[in-house]
């Protein structure tokens, strides 16, 4: 069977056979049949069969709560199964189209295709290596409050994948019983250091494979092109968010920082002291048959093993520095270079290739610490922790009552001199203080200090003033991590421009960025969205890239950008090497920052070859980006786009407004339960429970709308094209690759919809607000038409993979929708929330559709 898409089928066929056979054993034949019979229902529905839906929807209504939960089970573990099928045949395809590609016919978006670019435009091959070794690409990885997928259920997938490896059906029937088997929801709400032991996994594990393979595969699409082998360093880095991210999460205390570093330094020391040990075993070269450089011989000097045996020796004595922490990552990788020249220089340059460029490479990407920690707080925290520390050193009794002009004047005076100014033996007496000098102090390896919801230049100033209190800052000097600006909401957006001319004329932060080599910014999707909407969001924030950059260019400073992404299409998502391309030109410079959410790390580095092929896709187009070409709208397309973009704005925020939405989203969607969900550790309103859209974090309000099946925040204002003349957008869509890239973003919004899954929720919500769902409906059908209009194709004409997934997988999500707005109804009944196997199954409900979706916000 050599077509990738029969072996699919063939495995999704045998995995679910396997998993019948483990709910007839655990669960009995009488539950089996209840899965058949809701399963041939669900996709009778799908297939336009008559009655179908109705007996579907009083079949699931007469079940017991039991039944409902054991149901829920039954399709979650066949949405896991097969994703792990589908993981697998992505790199079966990967694996075919790398061996298929030829000169002629280079893989898109590949290593060998990005190296034929680079010529085309006309770099020699020093300036190409010399280009590639100037990029940064950082991922970020962050905490997502809606990530599904126990570490105990991967545990279960990740043996899964091996025995698909073998022939051994016994154990491959044992391992899918074992994950039928299994609680798919905590027992507990998970800590802040559960978080970071999970969102970390995959650094120290699959993506220590995968990086070698990157640089080896850059390197080696150079010498296909150019004729000559360059050398590469990793041009991917790695930060983490988690453990860090104080921003509205009260458990991220001093003490979880610590940790946070802590943890991820110990997990790489342990894979380069493992590393290490491989090396003092592999390298027994003799002195008696090779000569062996002065350093190297030197470098080993202390170590009483292996005498004859200079390179065993040399690591050895490196292994004993790491060990003890008396090696720094610039040490080690000037020794591993010194090493890499010895066996160069005696013909032996493979085994260095074979033996030391993979650490090499892990070492350029991951560092000793693995993932430095960023820190990120909201920025009215950050004043008041200033405030009662001017207070406590007499220099200002009421900062906080200040204009933000004065404050920036006080702060920056202040800033002159370098004493500290609390006074000896006194502690902090309010809680922003505390916290705020508590985790610079116990913050030991130097990421990036975030400031969310950034208005003013002394919001950062006020960072330098708390890291001069624990002695990081010295007048006149940069500061040893970035301050980064973060800008989310359209108000800010706008505003942005400004605040970062008044931070570079700022004497303090000027000198600061000057050191640094710039100036890092951060942009939020995700408040952006549910702010101004879907289109006025995706268009404010590429026209803040131009002005942001502008203004660096103005002044001097290269501003760099971290994009803040979420996996929904809503905050960001969608194929982030395209999201790339579709960037304002010359806006993207050397080093690029992303955030990678908890819920899509499975999807993209379960795998060494998955997270090979990611990496090479945003390569490609980061690569490309960072030369500074692009195309350029004409300036009838960004007037019109902006034109109707403020309409989009109205629209959206007209709905929001009105009287009644609020309650409806309420109780149309299961907002309130994904809040009582324990998989994170975020709470999900940011100042408990009110009657605002506006105090509602970003990922849940595009959870419920998920959960749903409606995606709103995915599209919904779009429909203000509908003023625009068809040809323009049409000419649009065709040349301007951001107009682009933000259709399709939408249209994978729409594709995932379901106006009839929906409407199953229409049962939630009182009569007389009924009539916010036809209208959503109307709006959905007429941005569906318009984009078909626009495409001249059908919405996904161009991901027919997605298309055909989606159309895999909707029979089997459909039924878990059905038991979820069943299980609501009973829920939200008298009673029902003491129901303790009730809330078990509605909980489980979530998270099936998120599995089921691939997508949970």
């Amino acid at each position: 069977m050599s077509d990738p898409f029969e072996l699919l089928k063939a495995e999704v066929d045998l995995l679910g056979r396997l998993l019948g056979e483990a709910i007839r054993k655990v669960s009995g034949e009488r539950f089996f049949a209840l899965v058949e019979e809701v399963r041939l229902l669900a996709k009778g529905r799908r297939q336009g069969e008559a009655g179908t839906g109705e007996a579907l929807l009083r079949r699931v209504e007469g079940l017991s709560v039991e039944e409902a939960e054991a149901l829920v089970r039954a399709f979650t573990h066949y949405f896991h199964l097969v994703n792990l099928a589908e993981e697998r045949h992505r790199v079966r395809v990967n694996r075919l189209r790398a061996q298929a590609e030829t000169p002629e016919n280079p893989r898109p978006e590949g290593f060998l295709a990005l190296a034929q670019a680079l010529k085309a435009r006309g770099l020699s091959l020093e300036e190409a290596e010399a280009h590639l070794n100037r990029l940064e690409l950082v991922l970020t990885f962050t905490a997502h409050p809606t990530e599904t997928r126990r570490r105990t259920l991967r545990h279960h997938l990740e043996r899964l994948q091996e025995e698909l490896e073998g022939e051994d059906r016994a154990r491959l029937a044992a391992r899918v019983a074992l994950l039928y088997a299994t609680e798919e929801v905590r027992k507990a709400r998970p800590s802040v250091e559960d978080e970071i032991k999970g969102g970390l996994y995959y650094l120290p594990t699959t993506l220590w494979e995968a990086i070698p393979k990157v640089v080896a595969g850059l390197e080696a699409a150079l010498e296909r092109v150019y004729g000559r082998r360059p050398r590469l360093q990793s041009p991917v880095r790695f930060r983490s968010w988690i453990g860090g991210d104080r921003d509205g999460n009260p458990y991220v205390t001093p003490e979880v920082t610590a940790f946070a570093s802590r943890y991820a330094r110990t997990a790489a020391r342990e894979k380069f002291l493992e590393a290490l040990g491989g090396l003092v075993r592999d390298l027994s070269l003799s002195e008696a048959r090779l000569p062996v450089p002065k350093e190297v011989r030197e470098g080993g000097e202390g170590v009483e093993r292996f005498p004859g045996e200079p390179y065993r020796r040399y690591f050895a004595a490196l292994y004993r520095a790491l060990e003890g922490e008396a090696l720094s990552t610039e040490d080690l990788a000037r020794a591993l270079r010194v090493a890499e020249k010895g066996l160069e220089g005696v013909g032996l340059a493979q085994v260095a290739e074979v033996f030391l460029k993979p650490l090499e490479a892990r070492l350029s990407a991951f560092g000793l610490e693995l993932a430095p920690l960023d820190l990120r707080e909201e920025s009215g925290k950050l004043l008041e922790a200033a405030a009662e520390l001017l207070r406590l050193g007499g220099v200002h009794g009421a900062f906080l009552s200040l204009a933000p002009e004065e404050q920036e004047a006080l702060l920056t005076e202040e800033l002159k001199t370098p004493r500290p100014l609390l006074p000896v033996g006194e502690s902090p007496q309010g809680e922003a203080l505390r916290v705020a000098l508590g985790a610079l102090r116990a913050w030991g390896d130097k990421g990036a200090h975030v400031v969310s919801m950034t208005h003013h230049p002394a919001d950062l100033l006020a960072v330098f003033l708390l890291a001069r209190e624990v002695g990081l800052y010295r007048p006149g000097k940069p500061l040893p991590f970035d301050v980064v600006p973060l800008f989310e909401t359209l108000e800010d957006l706008n505003r942005a421009p400004g605040v970062l001319k008044r931070l570079l004329q700022n004497p303090v932060f000027r000198a600061h960025a000057e050191g640094r080599g710039g100036v890092e910014v951060m942009i939020g999707y995700s408040d952006s969205n549910k702010d101004a909407g879907f289109l006025m969001a995706n268009l404010a924030l590429y026209e803040a890239q131009e002005a942001l950059h502008a203004v660096g260019e103005a002044e001097g400073v290269p501003v760099f950008f971290f994009h803040g992404r979420g996996t929904s299409t809503a905050r960001g998502g969608g194929p982030a090497g395209r999201a790339i391309a579709s960037l304002p030109v010359r806006s993207v410079g050397r080093r690029l920052r992303l955030t990678e959410q908890g819920e899509a790390l499975a999807d993209r580095y379960a795998h060494p070859d998955l997270a090979v092929r990611h990496l090479e896709q945003l390569l490609f187009h980061f690569a490309q980006a960072a030369l500074g070409e692009g195309v350029e709208p004409r300036p009838e397309f960004r007037q019109a786009l902006w034109e109707a973009g403020e309409r989009s704005m109205e629209r959206y925020r007209a709905l929001l407004q009105q009287e009644g939405f609020f309650p409806f989203f309420e109780a149309f969607t299961p907002i309130r339960e994904i809040g009582e969900l324990p998989i994170a550790s975020r709470p999900v309103y940011r100042h408990g429970r009110v009657r605002d859209i506006r105090d509602l974090r970003a990922i849940p309000w595009v959870m419920a709308w998920t959960q749903v099946r409606l995606l709103l925040p995915g599209w919904y204002g779009l429909s203000a094209l509908e003023s625009l003349p068809l040809s323009l957008l049409q000419a649009m869509y065709r040349e301007w690759p951001f107009f682009a890239t933000t259709l399709e973003s939408a249209a994978m919004a729409l594709a995932k919809a379901d106006l009839g899954i929906a409407a199953l929720y229409l049962r939630l919500v009182p009569e007389g607000l009924r009539g916010f769902f036809q209208h959503l409906a109307e709006e959905y059908q007429k941005t569906v038409d318009l984009l078909q209009a626009i495409f001249e194709a059908p919405l996904l004409h161009n991901q027919k993979t997605l298309e055909r997934q989606i159309g895999l997988r909707n029979p089997y999500v459909d039924p878990i929708n059905f038991v979820q707005a069943e299980l609501l109804r009973r829920y939200r009944a008298p009673g029902g929330r003491e129901d303790e196997g009730l809330r078990r199954a509605l909980l489980l409900s979530l998270l099936g559709v998120a599995a089921g979706l691939r997508n949970a916000g």
